[in-house]
């Protein structure tokens, strides 16, 4: 079990893969948020690792995600082998390409990785499939081992997740060319209409039998569009009618004494859409649902 008397904070501040690079504004504005440093008032010790820039403006996009993600592999990987619970703070969501390469690499090679992928979007496109190009809608297609070759060798030359040991919470905007490919890999995907009909703690609670049945460690990462707006504005492609932020406290709350979560990752938090606030408030809020168990209704 990894020690989480003291939480490893790292940000991912890089917004170049999406189509608005104001994510990459979120881990700064958190990092120095009035409503983030009292966490410390509601019992979570942490620290700031790595603020991991975007940087070398004249290589290609694909090249500076690349090696963004490299760097925050290493990162990740730091806090893994020192045996600290890690909270990655996006950016666009291309950095669950280097978190989850970098648990990758930390773990033995007989230690297979879970995933719980929270997200309005599939985000399973490959350059093949992409009606955007944006890197942003491809993180989980190349964890998966599909797509260039740059993202999918991240620190091993391998894929890094079997499509057995993943789901998918929360989709309800996505194209024809991601679907398919996750239905040839029988991922299990809740859709928003599930999630609507069972309730977020049913689905939770399924979704980590599937993540943890054949492995030893497991891993969340997070989208903030996956929030319905009404309650977490701050992001760069909303989609209507998400989970509601009283059903996410208490489907993560069941986290807390999760001894094979291996760490947490929250995406696409963009400060210049927030209201008042509020996207800051919920992130403070999930954090504390789910490293220390506390409900908020």
């Amino acid at each position: 079990m990894l020690d989480r008397k003291e939480v490893y904070f790292v940000g991912y501040a890089s917004g170049i893969a999406g189509s608005d690079s104001g994510s990459g504004d979120g881990p700064e504005v958190l990092k120095n948020s009035p409503i983030m440093t009292k966490l410390a008032q509601k019992g979570l010790r942490y620290h700031w690792g790595e603020l991991i820039k975007s940087t070398k403006q004249d290589a290609s996009i694909l090249d500076r995600v690349a090696g963004q993600c490299t760097e925050l592999a290493r990162a990740v990987k730091y806090a893994v082998n020192e045996g600290q619970f890690f909270i990655v703070f996006g950016g666009d969501h291309s950095c669950a390409i280097g978190t989850w390469s970098g648990v990758y690499d930390a773990l033995d090679s007989q230690d297979e990785l879970g995933l719980i992928w929270i997200d309005a979007h599939m985000d399973s496109h490959t350059p093949e499939t992409t009606p955007t190009g944006n890197i942003h809608g491809m993180p989980l297609a190349s964890l998966l081992g599909y797509g260039n070759a740059k993202l999918i060798n991240i620190l091993k030359a391998q894929p890094k997740l079997k499509p057995q040991n993943i789901c998918l919470i929360g989709i309800r905007s996505y194209e024809e060319g991601e679907a398919e490919l996750l239905k040839k890999l029988n991922v299990r995907i809740f859709f928003m209409d599930e999630v609507k009909e069972r309730g977020m703690e049913a689905v939770m609670k399924e979704a980590l039998s599937i993540v943890k049945k054949h492995t030893s460690y497991f891993g969340v990462t997070l989208d903030i569009d996956a929030i319905d707006p009404a309650d977490a504005p701050g992001t760069g492609v909303v989609e209507s009618d998400g989970i509601r932020a009283k059903d996410i406290y208490r489907a993560v709350q069941m986290l807390a004494n999760e001894k094979r979560l291996i760490g947490f990752e929250i995406a696409e938090f963009d400060p210049h859409k927030d209201k008042n606030h509020m996207t800051e408030m919920f992130i403070s809020n999930l954090i504390t649902s789910m490293t220390l168990g506390k409900t908020y209704d």
